[in-house]
């Protein structure tokens, strides 16, 4: 089953790391990355013969799967529409004869041939169930003009149809879809490839390069790959190699390796490369309890570390990426803590999600519109109950500013959310950096002028008890006013 040659879209309009993120989610990868974590150890090549041979019903929920990543990830990073299908990033995702299968297990219309005869051999095929009286009919050359314009005006009929019908069934589709099913669905081959192939104007182009600032999910500050070194005396500072062995020492897979497996099972290794391969492909195949064992141990050890070294912690040296390599391992110890589960970005993905959990066939499209207006109340709800538990994670649990500089770091959605909770900013969006000390002390006057404007109106609701005369009155109201403008 071969990929096939795909599309290379311009690096002015997405970045590779995007593209990257999309690959990472194919049907295929998904179902090979599930069976890794069950333990399997059968190489790649194997496990793609096997995903072929799944029956259909079980590939179509890898794609849906695969597609609601797809949405989830481009909704994250705002990724914009007509980047989206300029780079044809839907392709990235699935090849065309997925794309095909996967729009036919959502009940999407059915596309009527392109030209008269093979529309003609489908109609006499329809009307003729039996393979007898099918090889009897008549063939298209054998028509004479007037029957041929009958079908030709047919197809075009049906032609019709076929472009209304996908009107409306793209209008009850995700926005993030709707786009990318216009384009598998309206336009043939060679026209497909001329629209998206055609050069961006000028102007356009400049404003899809505005675009693209948003079209990663952390600023560059924020990217585990790379390390932004804070200055002292116009020097930067950055980990010693004794540090960084400490460090590596810590991590998870190396405890594990170090403390769970016996020394009969541990294998020789001429390369230091090659073993740290090894204790993380073993690491991986432990379930989230386990690893979450080793986890906490880390995070043990790598809090005695900061201790030893406070002027990481002074100056805000990122180190966490270097310990937890992994996404999946950045959520499980936060987790664990208690950062609250993020509910699914749309109504759509919701839904999708719980009818997993219920065995369902229905299709979001199938859906009234009142159910639609349900789910989307839900999630509502949801997310408002989200958005309150991260705050107080964020500002109560976490126990220290460097703490809380490593989850903004790390955590891909905790920057965007928490200022959507907060309705606020802590980056600069100049810079991209985080200025996290700036925003609590923001936050801390902002809670010390709330009290004092709470302590002077109380004051003032003593001094109106008293039996003070109009004027007395008039000028507590005065001087309120003023000290108010004082405090702001």
């Amino acid at each position: 089953m071969p990929r096939g040659s795909r599309p290379k879209p311009s690096s002015d309009l997405i970045s590779d790391r995007i593209l990257a993120d999309i690959k990472s989610n194919r049907p295929l990868r998904l179902y090979i990355t599930k069976q890794k974590k069950k333990g399997s150890t059968e190489n790649p090549f194997t496990l793609r013969v096997r995903y072929c041979q799944l029956p259909q019903d079980k590939q179509d929920r890898y794609l849906q799967k695969a597609v609601d990543k797809y949405i989830e990830l481009l909704d994250e990073k705002d990724v914009d529409e007509q980047v989206q299908v300029e780079c044809k990033l839907f392709d990235y995702l699935l090849m065309k004869g997925e794309q095909r299968k996967y729009f036919q297990s959502i009940n999407a219309p059915v596309k009527p041939p392109g030209t008269a005869v093979p529309f003609y051999t489908q109609i006499i095929k329809e009307e003729n169930d039996d393979d007898d009286e099918y090889d009897n009919s008549i063939p298209w050359n054998a028509l004479n003009k007037d029957e041929r314009k009958v079908f030709k005006r047919k197809r075009k009929e049906a032609k019709l149809e076929y472009a209304a019908q996908v009107k409306n069934f793209a209008n009850d589709l995700p926005e993030r879809l709707r786009a990318d099913y216009l384009v598998y669905a309206e336009q043939y081959p060679h026209k497909r490839q001329k629209i998206h192939s055609s050069p961006v104007k000028s102007e356009d182009a400049q404003l899809i390069r505005q675009r693209r600032k948003s079209l990663t999910a952390l600023p560059e500050s924020l990217q585990t790959t790379e390390v932004s070194s804070p200055l002292i005396d116009d020097v930067p500072v950055k980990l010693t190699r004794n540090e960084l062995e400490m460090l590596h020492k810590c991590m998870p897979h190396a405890i594990y390796y170090e403390t769970a497996v016996s020394d009969d099972d541990k294998p020789t290794f001429t390369r230091t490369m090659t073993k740290n391969s090894y204790m993380k492909s073993i690491f991986a195949q432990l379930n989230d309890e386990e690893r979450l064992k080793y986890v906490t141990k880390s995070i043990e050890e790598w809090n005695e570390f900061l201790d030893e070294h406070p002027t990481i912690v002074e100056y805000l040296i990122p180190t966490l990426h270097l310990l937890l390599t992994r996404q999946e391992d950045m959520l499980i110890y936060f987790s664990s803590i208690g950062l609250p589960a993020r509910p699914p970005i749309n109504s759509y993905l919701y839904y999708n999600h719980e009818k997993e959990e219920i065995g369902s066939r229905q299709t979001w499209s199938d859906l009234s519109a009142d159910q639609k207006t349900e789910y989307t109340q839900q999630l509502n709800a949801m997310k408002h109950d989200y958005y309150e538990k991260l705050v107080d994670f964020i500002d109560n649990i976490l126990p220290s500013d460097y703490m809380r500089y490593e989850f903004f770091r790390n955590i891909k959605y905790a920057v965007k959310d928490y200022e959507l909770a907060t309705k606020s900013e802590i980056v600069d969006k100049q810079t991209g950096q985080i200025q996290l000390h700036a925003y609590y002390l923001r936050k801390i006057h902002m809670q010390n002028q709330q009290e004092q404007q709470e302590q002077i109106a109380q004051i003032k609701e003593k001094l109106f008890a008293t039996g003070l005369t109009d004027e007395q009155k008039d000028l507590v109201e005065e001087l309120t006013q003023v000290y108010c403008r004082y405090l702001t």
